[in-house]
């Protein structure tokens, strides 16, 4: 009898390679891929535990709890998300009386008790039962206290009690030395409780910070000069990037005025509500922006509308403060402009580049749509530019694309490198109306294949010697039209440019 086939020894596969496949394989699969080997155990943890969120009191966050007591667990941590609704919901529950019918709390509070239980990770001996306020917010402190590599921290407390009025110390314990990016979606209300005496992040590169008001209240200016101001001044040293926005408008003048010199700040975005007053006083931007004139390399300039008496606001209003913000701005050291928001009137994207026009080297002009002579009135801002200042970045859009605008493009910014349009529609001559007839049995609309033939009948015939554009991004925001003409296209332009050396994304 011959003898029987005998097992094959398992592979050996360098770590390195193990690393390399994981690559390639979709993150929701990968997180369950436990059992494979030691590598992707590691990875797939990684994965599974880098991102962790608590919003809501239910089995899941009391789960996650559990596990993250774990310290191998604990370490994989990267980004935190915390919206304390929670503390909401057990104060309610609190208050209810105590003949009613047990609560999903309690039945939540039953099933912790028992994972806790289990798994023994809390304390030694008999594990705590949840059962208050305080209980819960001690369980999140020792939590969020022993995240040790936490880089991204978000945190909306908004339409909650005052922190001075509920034990929410926790907010706080995540602010360790790994920290760099700090995501804030507070009422002025708050401000006082989270950014106080214990508020330390001192290696914080990065805070978005989007103001609310819960309610009226005459103190908003003191919160912003005594406590939000000297909070924003500890990360003077490291930070490098802030995003400051209302949502609603208010005057935070006395704010911009109060923040002193941040030595190493690179990038700023302002977001200016269009509805009156704004900001409040323009000279407090116009400081800070002239505080930074010699670090700011990046400014982005949006409008907005979260809240508002009305959806037609006073656009003389908005382009009054805009204008009178810049009028005495001198940013030495800017070389990339952002404008964008469909609530910005045309004159203050242009306001913005008359100021700016002269030093900077990336532009992004979004979010309104620019018709044909809009485009021209922008980009007329450099033409006394010589070509060694010459701008070498523009994402342009929402546009509808005619042989007249890739003309005026390539007339107005000969040394252009890198363009990226974003394209509504298609026309074969400016001023021509887009065509979207509804196709038979199909719910979609799709623009007249005829005028966008024309439009490639008639680049055909034109060639771009003397343009240096050398990458190229074509963005079309119609689905039906962007899987059957965003290839072609970019034939095209290969066709018509010859400078073209790629296609970017």
């Amino acid at each position: 009898m011959p003898p029987l086939p005998t097992k094959p020894a398992a592979m050996h596969i360098p770590h390195d390679i193990w690393v390399h496949i994981a690559q390639f394989i979709p993150a929701l699969a990968l997180r369950n891929l436990f059992s494979v080997n030691r590598t992707f155990f590691h990875i797939a943890m990684d994965y599974r535990y880098r991102q962790i969120s608590f919003a809501y009191l239910n089995d899941h966050m009391l789960r996650s709890l559990v596990r993250l007591k774990d310290p191998v667990v604990a370490r994989r941590v990267r980004v935190l998300h915390v919206y304390p609704g929670f503390i909401n919901e057990v104060l309610d529950k609190e208050n209810t009386k105590r003949e009613l019918r047990r609560s999903f709390r309690h039945r939540i509070t039953e099933l912790a008790t028992h994972i806790l239980s289990e798994q023994k990770l809390f304390a030694k001996g008999k594990a705590r039962v949840i059962k208050s306020t305080g209980q819960i917010v001690q369980a999140m402190l020792e939590v969020l206290g022993s995240l040790p590599n936490v880089t991204d921290y978000h945190i909306m407390w908004c339409g909650l009690p005052a922190i001075q009025k509920t034990p929410a110390p926790f907010l706080v314990a995540a602010f360790q030395s790994s920290l760099r990016k700090l995501s804030l979606d507070i009422s002025l209300e708050n401000i006082q409780g989270l950014m106080g005496p214990s508020f330390a992040a001192h290696n914080l590169e990065e805070l978005d910070l989007m103001l609310r008001v819960d309610s009226p209240d005459s103190r908003h200016n003191r919160i912003l000069v005594d406590h939000l101001a000297p909070a924003l001044n500890q990360l003077r040293f490291s930070l490098r990037t802030l995003a400051i926005q209302s949502w609603e408008p208010l005057d935070l003048s006395p704010l911009f005025d109060a923040l002193e010199y941040m030595p190493y700040l690179d990038r700023f975005t302002v977001a200016i509500p269009i509805e009156y007053p704004h900001l409040g006083s323009t000279s407090g931007l116009t400081n800070l922006l002239n505080r930074h004139g010699n670090t700011l390399s990046y400014l982005q300039l949006r409008g907005t509308q979260f809240s508002g008496s009305g959806l037609s606001p006073d656009e003389t209003s908005i382009e009054s403060w805009v204008t009178n913000a810049l009028a005495d701005v001198h940013i030495a050291a800017l070389r990339s402009l952002e404008v964008s928001s469909h609530l910005l009137p045309i004159e203050s994207y242009a306001t913005c580049l008359s100021h700016f026009a002269h030093s900077i080297t990336s532009l992004t002009l979004t979010g309104r749509y620019h018709t044909f002579d809009d485009v021209a009135l922008l980009i007329g801002a450099f033409d006394a530019r010589v070509p060694c200042d010459r701008l070498e970045s523009l994402r342009l859009g929402p546009v509808t694309l005619t042989p007249e605008l890739v003309d005026l493009l390539a007339f107005q910014l000969p040394w252009l490198d890198r363009l990226e349009l974003i394209i509504k529609d298609v026309v074969p001559h400016e001023g021509d109306v887009p065509s979207f007839p509804r196709a038979r049995g199909s719910a979609s609309l799709m623009q007249d294949e005829y005028q966008i033939d024309e439009f490639f009948s008639i680049m055909e015939q034109r060639i771009y010697p003397d343009w240096h554009l050398r990458r190229l991004n074509i963005a079309i925001t119609s689905s039906p039209c962007r899987m059957q003409y965003e290839a072609p296209l970019e034939q095209l332009f290969a066709r018509c440019i010859p400078s073209i050396r790629g296609f970017y994304t």
